[in-house]
């Protein structure tokens, strides 16, 4: 993810990219930054007071808080990678920062910007599938262990819930609404994690979410039942979806820009060049501070379910 984001910051206009700060130097990033001679910097001198504008956290889960924590303090703008944090209490500290400081903080919650995903909230706000009563979701992917050993580590990453599930937690509150209640269930060692997901959301639609690491390649499916049609899309990319009218005999296919779905430009730029509009003194981006705080909120209930073997209510459905 820090060589992809670099990337789109290379070519952002009027942006300057002042250094870098990582661990450890991957293959990827180290071949960017020979190509366009940029600064491998300590972490203390790149978010020191008035050193940059802004600044993109692509690092594992748990130096999230830290780091977008020095940022706010820097007077930086931030934009940092799902999960906002590792834990609850982290995220409201960074949010009590980030109003003391008048700070704007992005999350990168890019599955809003996945043409399917657009056009199917698109879908439902505009009441063309009636009103929905089930949505299913599925996002598996080989487990990235055995490549990233800390992504095995629950304390460090939140495991597949916080990092693979969350993606559809997200956006089911966002194109359905609040969530009040969360029930899940999970099965298989932690670095082949399995889990489960039933969401109730405050309008009365349920969503159905199965989230794996244990699968050969990465797959996705959505579908959003409602009483006038089924939206049904598979795999992300800008192929399209499908559509079934409740009065139809065939389904119609419609490509996304059929739809008016911006489908034409990676989600990934996408996300990061609307922060930096943000930033720069434009709108806001789809996904602030808040709703990675929410995001954060629904997968943690999730495990709290998982733990307990109950159903977890929300106490304030956002």
């Amino acid at each position: 993810m820090a060589a992809l984001h670099l990337a789109t910051l290379l070519e952002a206009p009027g942006v300057r990219v002042v250094g870098l700060a990582a661990p450890e130097i991957d293959r990827s990033l180290a071949k960017i930054m020979a190509t366009r001679e940029i600064e491998e910097m300590a972490t203390e001198a790149l978010l020191a007071p008035g050193a940059l504008d802004a600044v993109v956290i692509a690092t594992p889960t748990d130096r999230h808080s830290e780091l977008a924590s020095l940022a706010v303090l820097a007077g930086a703008a931030v934009f940092c990678e799902k999960p906002v944090t590792r834990t609850l209490a982290e995220a409201e500290h960074l949010a009590a920062l980030a109003a003391r400081f008048r700070a704007k903080v992005a999350v990168g919650h890019v599955l809003r910007y996945f043409p399917e995903y657009e056009a199917a909230r698109r879908q439902v706000a505009t009441g063309r599938i009636g009103t929905v009563g089930i949505c299913r979701l599925l996002r598996a992917n080989t487990s990235p262990v055995a490549r990233r050993p800390w992504y095995g580590e629950r304390a460090r990453s939140g495991g597949v819930l916080l990092d693979l599930a969350i993606h559809d937690l997200d956006w089911c509150r966002w194109a359905l609404g609040p969530i009040r209640r969360v029930f899940a269930r999970a099965s298989g060692p932690e670095e082949q994690r399995v889990v489960a997901v039933l969401a109730r959301h405050t309008s009365g639609a349920i969503s159905y979410l199965d989230a794996s690491w244990r699968a050969g390649h990465f797959d996705s499916r959505l579908e959003v039942c409602g009483t006038e049609g089924i939206y049904c899309a598979e795999h992300s990319g800008d192929a399209g979806f499908c559509l079934v009218p409740v009065h139809a005999e065939a389904a119609s296919y419609l490509p996304s820009e059929a739809d008016g779905s911006a489908g034409v430009d990676d989600p990934y730029r996408r996300e990061l060049t609307e922060a930096l509009a943000w930033f720069a003194g434009g709108p806001a981006p789809r996904a602030v501070l808040e709703d990675g705080i929410e995001a954060l909120r629904l997968a943690l209930a999730a495990e709290e379910s998982i733990a307990f073997g109950q159903p977890v209510e929300l106490e304030d459905p956002r």
